[in-house]
């Protein structure tokens, strides 16, 4: 994970660096915070790059403010490094901003697709606008790209997975032709694996006495298998240190237990606090999802203890669960994971736990969430949104906002019975 060092989470500075609904409101009323956002847009602060979202968030900050890309230029052509991290959110927030009208992004990200040292990454983001959005991007950039790479740079992004734009260049470009003419080629050389085994009609003790010497994916299989048809012993074989992979994981486990229901609920209470690592995960997410209000004080103590540790994405399982049981003494931890997290993604399970714990309170952070960086996080807000002007206000910029498109049904729909006949808007 990232190993950035985060600002306090109640100033300005927290606020943006973690994408958070409070800080683009602040930055869009606030034009000494321009500084902020062009820290944001060249320092990655992404704790997981994998999974959160900033770009549009930044995107939209920069076209609100009216922000000059100088400073984001001059950060990617100085950049000599080889960590392509380094660039990459800069280059994602460009390839957003003529989409809001901001027509000078384009020229800085095709030159430096052309010239950057990491080009590729600037192809990848270039991906997401497509030629007819921006055909001042695109026109004849194929041509400028392949004139600066030799066929083995060239064939080294193809093997990337990055198909787009390279199978429309290849209709201008042979060489890019005839790398693309290879891939299937390859792949058909490749023999086609055994298909899955069908464990529906074997009974479950043979399915058991196959799940030790299966190999991984058809072990996964069984398991989930056993599962479905409600089998205890999925339970012992959970605690069958010996089916662990080497991270210490029993793939299927979590899936068959999930298929288990309530009756896993009596022995995870066992696993809780055993010092089984892999066992105490496991129980943490039975009884998140089935456990009653007895395994309350649990939950919470597990969201505490790991938002304490800074394990973020611990903290989304024991959230939910405590929605579901709508247990009101949770507030506070949920509010101070929602305003601490250095991980985006997890205030929509925070925003879940809250909805359910504290509807009241949680109106305030759906109206923030409107604003916030990941989109699933603004999808539950949207839905949910209170009848409010400021939200109505928000829910209308959001329905024409061509950032917005992941959500914009969501938004639609709640706008419609905010205004429609017998509301109060």
């Amino acid at each position: 994970m990232n190993a950035f060092t985060y600002a306090d989470p109640a100033t300005p500075r927290g606020r943006l660096q973690r994408g958070r609904g409070l800080g683009a409101r602040r930055a869009r009323s606030t034009p000494d915070d321009a500084d902020l956002v062009y820290e944001c847009v060249v320092s990655d602060s992404r704790w997981d790059r994998q999974t959160e979202s900033r770009d549009s968030y930044l995107a939209r900050l920069v076209h609100r403010l009216d922000l000059p890309l100088a400073p984001v230029e001059r950060h990617l052509f100085g950049y000599d490094g080889d960590d392509p991290d380094e660039v990459a959110l800069a280059l994602q927030v460009l390839a957003r901003l003529p989409a809001l009208g901001r027509v000078d992004a384009a020229p800085i990200l095709r030159r430096y697709a052309i010239e950057g040292r990491h080009w590729a990454v600037a192809l990848d983001a270039i991906e997401w606008t497509g030629p007819r959005q921006t055909p001042e991007l695109w026109a004849g950039l194929d041509a400028e790209v392949v004139a600066r790479r030799d066929d083995a740079e060239l064939d080294a992004h193809v093997d990337d997975g990055a198909w787009v734009p390279w199978t429309s260049w290849a209709l201008t470009q042979p060489r890019i032709r005839r790398i693309l003419d290879a891939r299937p080629a390859l792949r058909a050389e490749q023999p086609a694996g055994p298909p899955a085994p069908d464990y529906g009609g074997l009974s479950s003790p043979d399915l058991v006495g196959r799940i030790g010497r299966a190999p991984g994916p058809d072990r996964r299989l069984a398991l989930q298998e056993l599962g479905r048809r409600g089998e205890a012993t999925v339970l012992d074989l959970a605690e069958d240190a010996g089916l662990r992979n080497a991270a210490g994981w029993t793939p299927g486990i979590p899936q068959a237990l999930r298929r288990l229901g309530t009756a896993a609920v009596a022995r995870a209470r066992t696993w809780a606090d055993s010092g089984d690592r892999t066992l105490e995960q496991l129980a943490l997410g039975v009884l998140s999802e089935f456990g009653d209000r007895d395994d309350g004080p649990y939950l919470l103590r597990s969201l505490t203890t790991a938002a304490a540790a800074g394990e973020w994405c611990v903290t989304e399982e024991p959230a939910r669960g405590l929605g579901r049981l709508g247990l009101a003494e949770a507030t506070d931890a949920l509010v101070h994971v929602w305003e601490t997290t250095v991980h985006s993604y997890a205030r929509e399970a925070v925003h879940e736990g809250l909805r359910g714990c504290a509807p009241a309170t949680a109106d305030a952070f759906t109206v923030e969430g409107l604003d916030d960086c990941e989109p699933l996080v603004q999808q539950a807000a949207s839905a949910l949104a209170p009848d409010t002007a400021c939200a109505r206000a928000r829910l209308r910029e959001l329905s024409g906002d061509p950032l917005a498109a992941e959500i914009r049904d969501t938004v639609r729909r709640r706008l419609a019975q905010l205004t429609g006949p017998g509301s109060s808007g």
